[in-house]
């Protein structure tokens, strides 16, 4: 559903929920129109108690004009009035007090500045709103023949292009471009057989996909980092973007689309085993039907590029400008890509620098080539200046022009962060090689920082709930004696 337009920027905040009687609705009008009555809902207290004579002592109208208001707006369902004894000079005197019913508090708000307005108090009047108004909408809705979800859809996309405006933007050392998911934890004694059906003992949902992960990491290791991606328009991509942002991760660029977000479904027996089920769809996804989602303006301003999950004739275009600004890349496309064969990935790879990949991709990639693939060193022949494999607790191999070199995982620190969970630790390896290579590290001394990043994710339930700190890296790495020098 497309937004109507409005020829201003911004609007009031606050908008007035008339009642569907005539006879309130003109009271209240009669209330907005009148001076005193402005003075008295200026004068309200919004979450509690105000007494009739204090009303009475602190405006400048006769006791008649501002008890006759009053009334009006108790009649109109603005305030709930009522009688209570007080002391006064020993005797108990009657005092009449009113408080704001739903509507009113809506009314203070709307009379008000909402700088004027508590913070939490105004958290509590926005819940009120939507308790009086979707009931309201919903009648319209199937009055007028609207559809309810398309409805919600267009709430959704305003919220998370909200999200987006607001959130904190910077200049980038790294842009990432790649898929934003959401990831559904769920545990369980032992994986069903076929047909059998199973509890699961607890599911917990976070921020996935491998682009936005790497973007997360990269933040959490300092980097300043902006991610480029296309994301859905429901509750799943509120939850993983809120992360995102609360990461410190510019999403500026990011494009809201009427798509489902993607979800990962990882299922985790007690024995730590793990069974990932993905359910995407390519419109959620940088795609050349939309070349201008895939924002190339901040490659000007960012020292490397991470290529994730993206289509290959978006990331050819992503990967040619780069190389034309002179930007180092690193490409990572995960197996579904990989099954594209190495002759769809061509283009990209030639203005590749580093291409990183595990030994499933690189089997997809072999069988799924039509020439034969032996050795990984092959594909330094398709442009890229460096192959790196990872093996998971082995480390990984690293393939350059004449040589090949095994970086295994020191024996050390398999001991100091066990194996509960290996989900993202890819990710992180991948950004804590590239936080090596940004400081000007070899690329042996950057693996390292990427085999500490990636172990402690290992030791953490969780896919970006687990990527570690630059102090958590810092730490191990002193703690370990696992020397840059």
């Amino acid at each position: 559903m497309e937004a109507f337009p409005l020829d201003v920027e911004r609007i009031w905040p606050y908008v007035l929920p008339f009642p569907l009687e005539v006879d309130k609705r003109r009271a209240i009008w009669r209330v907005l129109m009148s001076r005193v009555g402005l003075d008295i809902i200026r004068n309200l207290k919004i979450d509690e108690k105000t007494y009739q004579k204090e009303l009475i002592s602190t405006l400048p109208f006769s006791n008649k004009s501002i008890i006759r208001l009053l009334k009006r707006m108790v009649d109109a369902g603005l305030l709930k009035e009522g009688l209570e004894f007080v002391d006064v000079d020993g005797r108990k005197v009657r005092v009449k007090w009113y408080v704001p019913t739903p509507l009113g508090r809506w009314l203070i708000l709307f009379v008000r500045h909402p700088d004027e307005v508590p913070q939490s108090l105004a958290k509590s009047a926005v819940k009120e709103l939507f308790q009086l108004y979707i009931p309201s909408v919903a009648e319209a809705c199937r009055q007028l023949g609207l559809s309810l979800e398309d409805l919600s859809t267009s709430l959704n996309e305003s919220l998370l292009r909200e999200m987006i405006r607001e959130s904190p933007k910077h200049k980038p050392r790294v842009v990432v471009y790649g898929c934003l998911a959401l990831d559904i934890y769920g545990v369980l004694e032992e994986f069903p057989r076929l047909g059998e059906g199973v509890y699961v003992k607890s599911v917990r949902q976070m921020q996935g996909g491998m682009g936005a992960n790497v973007a997360v990491a990269l933040a959490r290791l300092g980097v300043p980092v902006a991610f480029i991606a296309r994301i859905g328009s429901d509750t799943a991509a509120a939850v993983a973007l809120r992360n995102l942002i609360e990461n410190g991760v510019d999403v500026s660029n990011v494009v809201v689309s009427d798509a489902d977000t993607p979800k990962t479904l990882i299922l985790m027996d007690r024995e730590g085993r793990r069974k990932l089920l993905i359910v995407a769809t390519e419109s959620c996804a940088l795609s050349p039907d939309r070349p201008e989602e895939a924002s190339l303006a901040p490659l000007e301003e960012c020292s490397l590029v991470y290529l994730g999950e993206v289509f290959v004739e978006v990331a050819e275009v992503i990967a040619r400008t780069a190389k034309k600004l002179g930007k180092k890349l690193v490409y990572r496309p995960g197996g579904p890509y990989m099954r594209l064969g190495l002759e769809r990935l061509r283009p990209v790879l030639e203005n590749v620098d580093i291409f990183v990949m595990n030994e499933l991709g690189w089997q997809a990639l072999r069988n799924h080539t039509k020439e034969e693939l032996t050795q990984p060193a092959q594909l330094l022949d398709y442009g890229p200046e460096c192959i790196i494999i990872t093996l998971g607790d082995r480390g990984c191999k690293v393939y350059q022009e004449g040589s090949e070199q095994e970086f295994p995982v020191p024996e050390e620190l398999k001991r100091r962060f066990g194996l509960v969970d290996a989900t993202a630790a890819g990710d992180s390896f991948t950004a804590g090689l590239i936080k090596g290579l940004l400081e000007g590290l070899s690329l042996e001394k950057a693996i390292k920082i990427g085999q500490v990043a990636s172990s402690i994710t290992c030791s953490r339930m969780g896919s970006s709930t687990s990527l570690p700190t630059l102090e958590e890296v810092e730490h191990a790495m002193n703690e370990l004696g696992i020397s840059l020098a």
